[in-house]
């Protein structure tokens, strides 16, 4: 069996720990009506998770994503309450804006040779003041909350028999996701970029081309994640999206990818998108206090972490001892 394989029964069966201890714990936990809101929360934090899953394969990361989220919102916002352009028009000028918000992370770790932390820690403050540059007053000058009452934008916030349109879309992008990664040659460039950045420039790889695109796709889910949260809230407020990097990035790494690069996938972020709304909502029907709820995710982050350093020594020491004993078995089957 594959490494990653076993390490995703790892977040498989973490998720199933948590599902059976908070069932016996909480009534409500396990209803039909709180799974489908679960499933419908993990999708904000599973649709934005898929592009930061690129990114963090080829040893990056994005902290910009809450802030794109907002100001893609707002943007969206403006437009449906100041002109009277169709949906559509407006969630294609939405999307866009998350891409060049992408392209613009992009340009900065690409070409300028900016480190992906420092570069999105600036443009998360970038994003987030724009939003507040963008965001819709009243006369006089004060932030004003508008509710959006177009109803063929919150036709985005419907369901399908329970499922909500949101949960569809993050499974669709989830299969488009993972297709990208496994069945193209820019996945397999993002995984070579990640794993082997020196040996991937030797061999021709346009690294700066193959971190752009991984920017890109993340700017797009953001965007993506970002319209579906708008559409929920029925407004665009300048802190939406506050902390969402965070959860964003949690679920990433539990689901498998490695801060240094070269391995992890989306199925396996999307198995930490859930565990880590499941251990939300478990905790939230326990009553716990919200600061525990914040201390127990980051322990999570450093556990997982701390998890996959010991578990990637073993396999190598594994691997190792198995390429050993099988080229004695050869040297001596040739004597």
């Amino acid at each position: 069996m594959k490494q990653d394989t076993i390490r995703k029964f790892v977040s498989l069966g973490l998720l199933l720990i948590l599902l059976v201890v908070f069932s016996l714990t909480s009534e409500y936990f396990l209803t039909p009506a709180n799974i489908f809101t679960l499933l419908r929360e993990a999708s904000i934090i599973g649709i934005v998770s898929i592009g930061v899953t690129f990114c963090i394969i080829t040893a990056g990361t994005d902290f910009s994503t809450g802030a794109n989220v907002a100001l893609v919102s707002m943007i969206c916002a403006n437009f449906l309450y100041y002109t009277g352009l169709p949906v559509f028009i407006v969630l294609l000028i939405g999307v866009l804006s998350g891409a060049a918000a992408g392209c613009v992370n992009g340009f900065l770790v690409a070409r300028l040779r900016l480190p992906d932390f420092i570069a999105t820690l600036s443009t998360q403050g970038v994003f987030r003041g724009l939003t507040f540059v963008f965001a819709i007053r009243s006369a006089t000058g004060v932030i004003s909350n508008k509710v959006i009452t177009n109803p063929d934008f919150l036709l985005l916030n419907g369901d399908i028999g329970g499922l909500y349109y949101s949960t569809i879309a993050f499974f669709v992008l989830a299969v488009v996701g993972q297709l990208i990664l496994k069945r193209t040659k820019l996945g397999t460039y993002t995984y070579a970029v990640g794993a082997d950045r020196k040996a991937s420039e030797f061999s021709g790889i346009n690294i700066g081309r193959v971190k752009i695109a991984a920017f890109l796709i993340s700017g797009i889910c953001s965007a993506v994640g970002g319209i579906f949260l708008f559409a929920k809230l029925g407004s665009a407020i300048p802190d939406l999206g506050i902390g969402l990097e965070f959860d964003v990035i949690a679920a990433v790494v539990v689901g498998g990818c490695a801060f240094s690069g070269g391995r992890g996938d989306v199925f396996g972020s999307v198995l930490g998108s859930v565990f880590l709304v499941v251990l939300v909502n478990g905790l939230y029907k326990l009553q716990m206090h919200v600061s525990y709820q914040l201390i127990i995710k980051g322990a999570i982050i450093i556990l997982m972490t701390i998890f996959d350093s010991v578990y990637m020594d073993l396999m190598s020491k594994y691997s190792r001892g198995k390429s050993l004993r099988a080229g004695e078995a050869v040297s001596g089957g040739a004597q």
